[in-house]
C-alpha cells in the first residue's frame, strides 16, 4: 500500500495506510494523546512530538468530535471526585508520550546510522 499525503493550508501530513500513523508537518510520527482541559476532557487528538520543545510546527488533530455536554459534564464531575488532581495526571501521561516520541525518533536514527554503516563497509571492501 502506498502512503497518501493530506493537505491543510500551506502544510501537509502523511498518513500511512500501512500502520495508521499520522505524521506533523515535521515529518516525525504523531503522537496521540489526550486533552484534559475543562473544555475538552478525555477528548483524544494526534499532535506534534516536539510540541514540548517549543516546536513551531504546532500540529494538531482532533481524533473524536465534541462530546456532548453532558458527557463533558460528567467526566469533569469524575475527574473532581479523584484524590489526584487531573493536572498531575495530565503531566504524567505527557512524559509518557514525550518518552515514547524519543523512543521512536531514537529507534529511526539507529536503524539510518545501522544502514549508513553498511553502505560504508560495502563502499570500504569496494575499494
Amino acid at each position: 500500500m502506498e502512503d497518501k499525503s493530506f493537505n491543510s493550508g500551506s502544510h501537509s501530513y502523511k498518513k500511512s495506510e500501512l500502520d495508521d500513523e499520522y505524521y506533523c508537518y515535521c515529518g516525525l510520527p504523531c503522537l496521540r494523546r489526550t486533552s484534559w482541559t475543562r473544555l475538552n476532557p478525555g477528548r483524544r487528538f494526534h499532535g506534534c512530538s516536539k510540541y514540548r520543545e517549543g516546536s513551531k510546527c504546532q500540529y494538531f488533530k482532533w481524533i473524536d468530535k465534541k462530546f456532548y455536554d453532558r458527557a463533558t459534564e460528567v467526566i469533569l464531575e469524575l475527574l473532581e471526585g479523584r484524590n489526584q488532581p487531573p493536572p498531575m495526571l495530565m503531566d504524567k501521561l505527557e512524559d509518557v508520550d514525550s518518552m515514547q516520541a524519543q523512543m521512536k525518533g531514537l529507534t529511526s536514527l539507529v536503524d539510518h546510522l545501522k544502514m549508513e554503516v553498511s553502505r560504508l563497509k560495502i563502499e570500504r571492501n569496494f575499494y
